[in-house]
């Protein structure tokens, strides 16, 4: 629940890197090293132009380094820039104000700075600056849920870095990062991932202190987390992440140890006690609140969920500490970038306001003299007009009346119609499943029982009988269950009533009472199920759906081998895969599920993929390569 509190903070630090990226490279050893030598600079210019490009300079530094500082020369830049008439001054100041906001999780109001920052530098024919603006418009429109509008913004920008200069080729090279960001988990990219950043680190080389470096190396570590390498990888990770610092990039450091956090969905377990306290460290010192919240509320789950009361007290207190400072006017010297905002726009506003009302002024004199005459056309216009629109109304509102009467009858005479066809379909259906899909087990008992009457065989055989007789009566219960279940929903009208589930318990509850046939076959469970990974469904439907899946995997899965249980999300669904070895059985099991005279889980299957659908989601069973049985449902 802490996550969930402070994490909209963290994204937008991480959805904004791709900006963040594009500020200018400073060629220096180090963020730090470049501050003292900007400030004499700033101190030896004589005129207003140079002040402002300098000032500017000084507020892209702080952007990689202090949201806040970022934000005072910001606004001295726009200031200065809005006297002087500057318009390379206007448009950097307004990216910088973009990207500040951007960053606060302002949405709305990081795009009308990055706007303004865009139309400038259209007139200015700075393809470079272009770049910048279309990108931070692109996060806040990404980061506020409009993805169609971000991509528009994020291809255009990627088709003009494309085109720009030699000289300007570091812009280039951090759109190529930014592509393989936004499409390495993209299996469909994977050859254009690859080659985008083949490029990328050739155009690298001539800029060792771009920030685009230090992602282009952290991809390369994700390589190494697919190949099967995750250690290395994940020294590589702290090796970057302790360079981003020495050179005062904060936020890089930041998103390097967040990284080690996605590896678990690539299969590999890093330290998280380690990671997450050296991140929370960089965080306090870069005195950000949004990351301080994020790491301490990672911090504060983990010694929760391992015990540690002394822990979860003090990284508690320093969550409620931080969580009550007033997040746009507080005594910490934050800027009160609200209040900036507002100003500026009750400025607009009042300025509009008065020549809105000069011109009002000036129609209202040249108007007076004809206005008596005007009036008196009026009334009679009026006056005519009512009338013929009173008559047409009365006749209308007849007509209206007749055509909804006709329509509300041939919409219940449809209503009842379907009604009776949805009937008449629904009882062939159950029909056709109940004289088909139990004869074969029933029969199958029979026989077991009439081997028994022999009294030929022995104790073994006997036992083993027994077993099949179980497991035989075991699964035609749950296939009545299920049957039953789905019979009460059908007759009743079903409603469906999602609430948030947690997935694991479901599939852990769902395994229960298969644990004998497991053992008789020796499979192994390998579960990667995480625990907080959670679904929007009915609980107790969704539970049938694992029984029966689960029921089939397991008698469908070669002796000795494993079933894989994994999860995945995608486009705010959550698709739950299970996988076993069925060999030529798998096969097998696929032509009987057409044919339900012959399986017992052809209801099953049926009767799961109705429950999937009716939660909006779906369900899919197919072979994979050389007798891989994989089943999948999406929610």
């Amino acid at each position: 629940m802490i996550k969930a509190f402070v994490r909209q903070h963290y994204i937008a630090i991480v959805m904004t890197v791709a900006w963040l990226l594009l500020l200018p490279v400073l060629q220096s050893r180090g963020q730090a090293a470049v501050l003292p030598r900007l400030q004499r600079d700033l101190a030896q210019q004589r005129d207003s132009a140079g002040y402002v490009s300098v000032l500017g300079k000084i507020g892209a530094l702080y952007a990689s380094i202090n949201l806040d500082s970022s934000f005072y020369y910001a606004r001295q830049v726009l200031e200065i820039a809005g006297r002087q008439k500057n318009l390379k001054g206007l448009a950097d100041a307004n990216n910088m104000l973009g990207w500040y906001y951007t960053a606060k999780t302002d949405y709305n109001v990081g795009i009308q700075y990055a706007y303004k920052a865009l139309l400038l530098n259209e007139q200015l024919g700075d393809s470079a600056q272009m770049v910048r603006s279309l990108n931070i418009i692109y996060g806040c429109y990404k980061n506020s849920g409009h993805p169609a509008e971000a991509n528009n913004y994020f291809y255009r920008a990627f088709h003009i870095a494309n085109r720009l200069p030699p000289d300007k080729d570091s812009i280039t090279a951090t759109m190529l990062v930014n592509y393989a960001w936004r499409f390495f988990n993209d299996s469909t990219r994977t050859d254009s991932v690859r080659l985008v950043l083949q490029r990328a680190a050739a155009i690298l080389k001539k800029y060792p202190d771009s920030r685009a470096g230090f992602y282009v190396a952290a991809f390369e570590a994700d390589l190494l987390v697919r190949a099967g390498k995750g250690k290395a990888a994940e020294e590589r990770i702290y090796t970057l992440a302790d360079l981003a610092q020495q050179k005062g990039m904060p936020y890089v450091a930041m998103d390097m140890y967040g990284r080690l956090y996605d590896y678990q969905r690539l299969g590999y377990f890093a330290d998280s006690t380690r990671y997450q306290e050296q991140a929370y460290e960089v965080a306090r010192q870069s005195a950000s609140m949004e990351l301080n919240l994020y790491w301490l509320g990672r911090l504060y789950d983990y010694h929760r969920s391992h015990q540690q009361p002394d822990k979860v007290v003090y990284y508690g207190n320093e969550i409620m500490r931080l969580a009550a400072m007033d997040r746009y006017h507080n005594n910490h010297h934050e800027a009160a970038y609200i209040d900036f905002f507002l100003k500026e726009k009750a400025l607009q506003a009042l300025s509009l306001a008065t020549r809105i009302q000069q011109q009002e002024l000036e129609k209202e004199l040249a108007e007076k003299k004809n206005r008596a005459l005007i009036v008196k056309g009026l009334l009679m216009i009026i006056i005519l007009l009512i009338s013929l629109f009173g008559s047409r109304y009365l006749h209308y509102r007849r007509w209206k009346q007749q055509e909804n009467a006709l329509e509300l009858s041939y919409v219940q005479l449809a209503k009842n119609n379907a009604a009776l066809t949805e009937n008449d379909v629904f009882k062939n259906r159950l029909i056709s499943m109940l004289a088909t899909d139990f004869r074969t087990p029933l029969h199958h008992i029979i026989a077991v029982a009439d081997q028994l009457k022999t009294g030929t065989l022995t104790q073994p055989e006997v036992v083993s009988l027994l077993k099949q007789i179980g497991n035989a009566s075991r699964k035609t219960l749950d296939a009545f269950n299920n049957i039953l279940k789905w019979l009460r929903l059908q007759l009743s009208g079903f409603v469906y009533q999602p609430v948030t589930t947690e997935l694991l318990p479901v599939i852990v509850e769902a395994l229960e009472p298969l644990q004998e046939e497991i053992r008789d076959k020796q499979l192994t469970i390998v579960n990667r199920v995480g625990p907080r990974i959670t679904v929007i469904a009915d609980k107790e439907i969704l539970q049938l759906v694992n029984v029966q899946l689960l029921q089939v995997a397991v008698s469908t899965a070669r002796p000795g081998t494993l079933l894989l249980i994994s999860t995945y999300g995608e486009k705010g669904k959550v698709t739950v895969r299970f996988m076993v070895d069925g060999g030529a059985a798998t096969g097998k099991l696929l032509e009987e599920l057409k044919d339900k005279e012959h399986n017992i889980f052809a209801l099953g299957i049926i009767i799961s993929r109705d429950f999937m659908h009716k939660m909006k989601g779906g369900l899919v069973v197919e072979e994979e390569d050389n007798g891989f049985l994989m089943m999948e449902y999406t929610i």
